[in-house]
């Protein structure tokens, strides 16, 4: 996964969008930490211990708004909305959300979990927070360590010289399969 310049794309991290939506105001996120769950056995008369993945679970953070202006404010019932709509009705519907923050842990959809009363600043301002929960479905977790690597394997991760590589392999087979007298 590429990282998303703060200096360079700053309104990307100002914001997040909601089922399409996009949030009024500036939004600061917090909690919003990926930790994976280790059954840690220790090992009886010896050094270290046998390790074995427990679980993966949601995350549960806070996502809070800062309206600064009157179309800010006035923009946050129906954003407030949107994020309703998550626990309306008969069973929850999560909706896609995207922040580069929230990318970055893999969080891409969520429901919500609660709101917090609003604070207001005193100068006119106001931040509403609003709690939401990562969905995904479950899948299995297990799985034991096995040895150690040098560099870990991602799938994600793409090769930047892949295709001088691959010239310079076609070159070098060119060059091997050359009769030379």
């Amino acid at each position: 996964m590429s990282a998303v310049n703060p200096i360079d794309n700053e309104d990307l991290y100002d914001t997040l969008l909601l089922g399409g939506v996009r949030s009024p105001g500036i939004v600061k996120l917090s909690g919003h930490d990926r930790m994976v769950g280790w059954d840690v056995q220790k090992a009886k008369g010896q050094k270290g211990a046998s390790m074995t993945r427990t679980s993966e679970d949601p995350i549960a953070f806070t996502a809070s708004f800062f309206l600064a202006d009157i179309d800010d404010i006035e923009a946050w019932p129906a954003f407030l909305d949107v994020i309703n709509s998550t626990v309306s009705g008969p069973t929850p519907k999560a909706l896609d959300i995207y922040h580069p923050d929230l990318a970055e842990q893999y969080i891409k959809s969520v429901v919500k979990n609660g709101t917090v009363g609003t604070a207001h600043d005193g100068k006119g301002g106001q931040t509403k927070a609003v709690k939401l929960i990562e969905y995904f479905p479950p899948k299995p977790a297990g799985g034991s360590p096995s040895g150690s690597q040098s560099k870990a394997a991602s799938k994600t991760e793409v090769d930047p010289n892949a295709d001088l590589k691959q010239q310079l392999k076609s070159l070098t087979d060119q060059y091997n399969s050359t009769p030379w007298q």
